[in-house]
């Protein structure tokens, strides 16, 4: 699947482009969880604080976003 990976904290002011496209493993849902296919995305201020490293991600590579629109693709067991 395509996705913006995040990979280190940047300036905004100095790079106006932090995410960089990359192919990715399709994650398999497991037990009660759903795979949804991302129609859009949105990027919030929270992201911009992981982004600027206000509130900093523990992992690195990490796929922003929460804000999300799409169709359930796949479901685990339940």
């Amino acid at each position: 699947m395509k996705s913006m990976i995040m990979t280190g904290v940047t300036d905004l002011m100095i790079n106006s482009r932090p995410l960089s496209e990359a192919d990715t493993d399709t994650p398999e849902p497991s037990e009660d969880q759903i795979l949804i296919k991302i129609s859009a995305c949105g990027v919030c201020h929270t992201e911009l604080d992981e982004i600027e490293g206000r509130t900093p991600p523990e992992i690195f590579p990490r796929i922003p976003g929460h804000q999300v629109v799409g169709r359930v693709e796949k479901a685990g067991d339940s």
